[in-house]
């Protein structure tokens, strides 16, 4: 049976947009796709601690095995804790390293 899909308008204040933005790129989701996966887990009582493995997209761990392959543990806990961050804490880490 076909989903019928209903359109809904929602504002966003803009920081709030720009987290839902990275999230869907960090997943390679579109930034609608993002925010159902999101409202279907958070809806569903999802605990906190799985919420991240919950909402990845099939093959997303081999994916990102791949394109951190030649990383040691230490690059790889780095570029995991990056990706984490918000915009404005990256530039302020980006600014604090010198970058």
């Amino acid at each position: 049976m076909k989903q019928t899909w209903e359109r809904f308008v929602v504002r966003f204040p803009p920081p709030l947009r720009r987290r839902v933005d990275e999230a869907a790129k960090y997943y390679r989701r579109s930034v609608n796709a993002e925010i159902i996966m999101r409202l279907d887990h958070s809806l569903s009582g999802i605990p906190k601690l799985s919420f991240e493995h919950a909402i990845e997209p099939p093959m997303f761990e081999l994916i990102e095995k791949s394109l951190r392959a030649n990383l040691t543990d230490e690059e790889q806990r780095l570029v995991l804790g990056y990706r984490r961050l918000s915009g404005t804490q990256r530039r302020a880490l980006l600014e604090l390293l010198g970058g």
